[in-house]
């Protein structure tokens, strides 16, 4: 068996994909990378002149408009994305093709994610909320009753979700194999 490349485990992680990388799920992925990259590309080319054009006669108009703008455009290609992988097929996981080590990954991985969700969160608030000015001690807003129960519900509400989902897709592939 070869060994997976750094390319390889990028488009993996980056499309869901969690068995082998075959040919199909490959071609799958490029294609689908390639629509996104030429519509992203044209949009960074042309979708930058027109802020930039009205920059000078609407500068406050541009620097609120223009951020929201550019994410809501990125979760509509981040929403096509997910939609043609579960089109095409390419994130069912099917549990009889994992190796060894990715078995063991798919083991509680809600758990994993929320527990990995919740630390950042923990950390990470704090410094939001001291560059939004609400607080001005790190140590002291971390340690606050607010931030732990707040890192612990989103933890546990995103621990949940994943391990829904993921529980969905093992299902899924197994009625279909089932149906063959």
């Amino acid at each position: 068996m070869k060994k997976e490349t750094f390319t390889e485990k990028l488009i993996k992680r980056t499309y869901g994909i969690s068995d082998p990388l075959d040919e199909y799920k490959r071609r799958e992925a490029d294609r689908i990378g390639n629509q996104v990259f030429i519509f992203l590309f044209y949009l960074m080319i042309f979708g930058n002149l027109i802020p930039l054009v009205l920059a000078y006669k609407y500068p406050q108009l541009v620097a609120l408009v223009y951020p929201p703008l550019i994410l809501v455009i990125a979760l509509i290609v981040a929403g096509y994305l997910t939609y043609q992988m579960q089109k095409t097929g390419i994130t069912a996981i099917d549990p009889d093709m994992l190796s060894e080590k990715e078995s063991k990954q798919l083991h509680y991985p809600g758990l994993k994610a929320g527990l990995l969700y919740g630390l950042m969160s923990f950390f990470s608030s704090p410094l939001l909320h001291i560059l939004l000015g609400e607080s001005q001690d790190y140590l002291q807003s971390l340690l606050a009753f607010k931030n732990i129960f707040s890192s612990i519900l989103q933890s546990f509400f995103f621990g949940v979700i994943i391990q829904i989902i993921i529980s969905r897709r093992i299902a899924k592939t197994k009625k279909n194999q089932d149906e063959d």
